[in-house]
């Protein structure tokens, strides 16, 4: 032993002088080999570092996990150009996703033994069930290999919420998210401000206002990534896992994200679920359940009175245009549910394909319809476009079982996160588009539940005799 030992410290020292005299003859060869042998040794120790954070990660190690969440959350989801509605073709940004998907798939298969005693929880199961669903409608998707891939990025987002939960304290995970999306929407603000072509879309037929985007490449996806950043600080904040001043920051940096991308939808959002669950936790919210709904009731009855002069008068300023058909047609999107409805009924059970229905809608909205039809603009419209009604069966199972906890057994991180997916998911579709920030967040919420709520399977002690 003391012999290997020996060896061992004479190889680790050997290794950087065989290197450093390596380099030192590339040097002397200078101008035959060009001036990139120069750059070697930063080359060489990128490399080696790369090569050790994928070792991590691959094994599943703490720190490894955290930089693939860093990775995930701050860096994948940055558009470095404008896609195109209905693009499905392998762009820059599409081979980066696709390499860190099938990495993250890879990752998944090799250490799927460290969580799937977690899949005992109905709910997980449920949306590992949705994932497998996903993957498998590339058989009649109208974009089979999109569809593919996009089931591989879920199946790799849903194995790093599970290890996150497994390998990472609560305190660290909610820290590394936290941190990261506060990078990400940070930066997009820093970088849209110093150069607006890049950070702002300009007035359009369809967005009557400047809406800035960040690096999001879309105001309403930056509007929800800030929404999630502002969620997950204050449930950090109340967990004690993050200092006054750091949510302090956070919430500043949020609240300007969104109020700058002019997405009320999403502040409407985030400020509910944070009062619902504030409320709760105090034992308020019975007693204002009355008294909201009575004033509800008495803004429907004025308006249903007034016409359409009076509900312009009473909510067009709560809207971009100044017209309440904004908020009776929310923003268009009646008309392309309308749209989505004959697509369902022509594919009832199993639906189109998961994210494969981008260029169907674009060919079936009238011509006279300005907004985006990328998707629905619905979450559950969406499912059952993509999956059908007998495959979005899991995927709203377990937005199903996310409320019946919120009701039946309340935790407020879990809870929050609900809410904001919920109403959120009225007028858009984040988590059943695509791969996304939001299904890594939800994933890990419910990971994060499963953890508590399955006992860990204890290692049985080994045998007199055994084999070590």
């Amino acid at each position: 032993m003391r012999r290997a030992a020996s060896l061992l410290d004479r190889s680790t020292v050997l290794i950087p002088l065989l290197v450093g005299a390596g380099w030192a003859g590339g040097v002397a060869l200078g101008p035959r080999l060009g001036p990139v042998v120069y750059a070697a040794p930063a080359l060489a120790a990128v490399l080696a570092v790369l090569a050790i954070v994928l070792a991590g990660a691959a094994a599943a190690r703490p720190a490894g996990v955290a930089i693939l969440l860093v990775v995930v959350l701050a860096g994948l989801t940055i558009a470095f150009d404008q896609r195109q509605e209905g693009e499905v073709g392998l762009t820059p940004q599409n081979f980066l996703k696709l390499v860190v998907w099938l990495f993250l798939a890879l990752v998944t298969l090799l250490q799927a033994r460290r969580f799937l005693w977690m899949m005992r929880d109905p709910v997980l199961a449920l949306a590992g069930l949705h994932v497998l669903v996903a993957l498998v409608s590339t058989a009649w998707s109208l974009a089979p290999l999109y569809t593919l891939v996009n089931g591989i990025g879920l199946v790799g987002y849903l194995g790093l919420a599970c290890l996150v939960a497994v390998r990472l304290p609560e305190r660290t995970a909610l820290r590394v998210t936290t941190g990261s999306l506060f990078a990400l929407i940070g930066g997009g603000l820093v970088i849209g401000t110093l150069l607006p072509d890049l950070g702002w879309i300009p007035p359009s037929h369809g967005e009557p206002q400047w809406r800035f985007q960040g690096l999001s490449g879309q105001p309403n996806v930056y509007a929800q990534q800030a929404g999630y950043l502002l969620t997950l600080a204050l449930c950090a904040r109340r967990e004690r896992h993050l200092s006054r001043g750091a949510v302090l920051a956070c919430l500043v940096v949020a609240i300007l994200a969104i109020l700058l991308s002019n997405s009320r939808t999403t502040l409407l959002a985030c400020l509910l679920a944070w009062a619902l669950v504030g409320l709760r936790e105090r034992g308020r919210l019975r007693a204002l359940a009355i008294p909201v709904g009575v004033a509800a009731a008495l803004a429907l009855l004025a308006g249903s009175l007034g016409g359409g002069t009076g509900l312009d008068g009473l909510f067009g300023g709560l809207t971009r245009s100044g017209s309440a058909s904004e908020l009776t047609t929310l923003t268009g999107r009646t008309e392309i549910w309308s749209v989505a409805a004959d697509l369902i009924a022509q594919r009832p059970l199993l639906g189109w394909g998961y994210n494969g229905t981008e260029q169907l809608i674009a060919d079936s909205v009238p011509t006279t319809f300005y907004g985006s039809h990328v998707n629905t603009h619905n979450m559950s419209v969406q499912l059952v476009l993509g999956l059908g009604f007998l495959g979005a069966l899991p995927g709203l199972g377990f937005v199903a079982g996310l409320l019946w906890r919120l009701l039946r057994s309340p935790d407020p991180t879990r809870d929050q996160v609900t809410l904001l997916m919920v109403v959120s998911g009225l007028s858009e579709a984040p988590i059943f588009i695509m791969p996304a920030l939001q299904n890594l967040v939800v994933f890990a919420v419910l990971a994060r539940d499963a953890a508590w709520r399955v006992p860990h399977p204890t290692p049985r002690p080994p045998q007199e005799g055994a084999a070590p």
